[in-house]
């Protein structure tokens, strides 16, 4: 199978965009775009201020059995701070549901591989439709999409800063420690003995092997205390791996993080890094 960044570099050149819907909801502007070209259809969800783009970009990875619409927990960046804010459904999820339940584990990792070639190409798709410009791109994702995320931003310069809530490094330790069901299932079709032997199969999805590469571009990382879904210690070693410069904030909680805080806490990062795309 072709890494993510060859099958990248084949896809670009042949992707185009088509906005499928558009409409004014509370104050901003909601877009449903569909990304063509590619292997299948990539369906995308862009929100900007009534103004039109400020070319200021948060593009989101979302969490498993999320969706791109997880993208609008962040309207106050469109609202009060002037950003656009994008997502895609990943692969499997919103538009493209299936039951991931009843997947091969070689087609879940197949999945993870394309959902990052799919983000890159959402940023391709931003850039050329001038909704985002160089310096001005904020990468966030939460569980799933904060590893996914923590990939993306790693190979892909153009993103500015990462903010990853609830993320973890080394997912072979990550599927055997999991209490999520996804997972838990998962883990029941690979035989304990081979278990030790998925990390390299894994490799190319994981973030631990990309998490340093953002650096010198900043980063944030959001944990819960006690969360054993993406278990703590996995998000520890992830943030240990990061190269300065680079933050951590804790929550006295499980894996559901408080939504307020986190956001309130992404603001407080931005402010400190990029004060120049809250003027």
């Amino acid at each position: 199978m072709k890494t993510h960044e060859e099958t990248y570099e084949e896809a670009n050149k042949k992707i185009d965009c088509i906005v499928v819907d558009k409409k004014v909801k509370e104050g901003m502007v909601l877009k449903r775009f569909k990304i063509i070209g590619y292997d299948e259809n990539i369906p995308g969800l862009i929100a900007h201020h009534l103004a039109g783009p400020s070319r200021k970009l948060l593009l989101f990875l979302h969490g498993l059995g999320g969706s791109k619409e997880d993208i609008l927990v962040f309207e106050e960046f469109v609202k009060n701070l002037g950003f656009s804010i994008m997502a895609i459904d990943a692969r499997g999820h919103g538009e493209r549901k299936l039951d991931l339940a009843g997947l091969q584990p070689e087609l879940i990792l197949e999945y993870l591989s394309k959902t990052i070639v799919d983000n890159r190409l959402a940023i391709d798709i931003a850039f050329r439709n001038h909704w985002v410009e160089e310096g001005k791109l904020i990468l966030a994702g939460a569980s799933m999409g904060g590893i996914l995320g923590g990939v993306v931003a790693g190979v892909d310069r153009r993103v500015s800063g990462a903010v990853l809530y609830v993320p973890g490094g080394d997912l072979a330790e990550i599927i055997v420690e999991s209490n999520e069901p996804t997972l838990v299932n998962l883990r029941s079709k690979i035989p304990s003995q081979l278990l030790s032997l998925v990390k390299p199969i894994l490799a190319p999805v994981d973030p631990i092997n990309y998490v340093d590469k953002i650096s010198p571009r900043p980063l944030l990382i959001q944990l819960g205390k006690y969360d054993d879904i993406v278990p703590f210690k996995n998000g520890m070693k992830l943030f240990e791996k990061a190269k300065e410069p680079k933050q951590l904030v804790l929550h006295d909680t499980g894996h559901s993080i408080p939504i307020d805080k986190a956001i309130a806490e992404t603001v407080n990062w931005i402010r400190k890094n990029f004060s120049h795309l809250l003027e």
